[in-house]
């Protein structure tokens, strides 16, 4: 791999990191996770997966992968390794962060 996609898959990874971010924790989206969170029971997965860096990254990193194989930054087959990949760094940095 070339130095340049390494820089890519590095800025992806960083993208999917703030991106998790801003839907589990950041004021901006703050009022409607909150929403989603009061029309939701507590024990519903959805109310959890807003609040879960670990969850969301996993969807967040396959939607960096993707993008990048239909970028053509990568071949395709790829990108299940990728958001993998992606989702792990966002979860272990989510954890090394301070609550809020």
């Amino acid at each position: 791999m070339e130095t340049y996609p390494l820089l890519i898959v590095v800025v992806m990874a960083l993208a999917t990191a703030r991106v998790t971010r801003l839907i589990t924790r950041d004021r901006l989206l703050a009022a409607p996770r909150r929403a989603v969170l009061r029309a939701l029971p507590d024990d519903h997965l959805l109310a959890y997966l807003v609040v879960c860096d670990w969850c969301v990254s996993v969807y967040t990193g396959a939607l960096a992968a993707v993008g990048g194989a239909l970028a053509g930054w990568w071949a395709w087959w790829w990108v299940p390794a990728l958001a993998l990949a992606f989702s792990y760094v966002t979860g272990w940095l989510a954890s090394r962060e301070g609550e809020d």
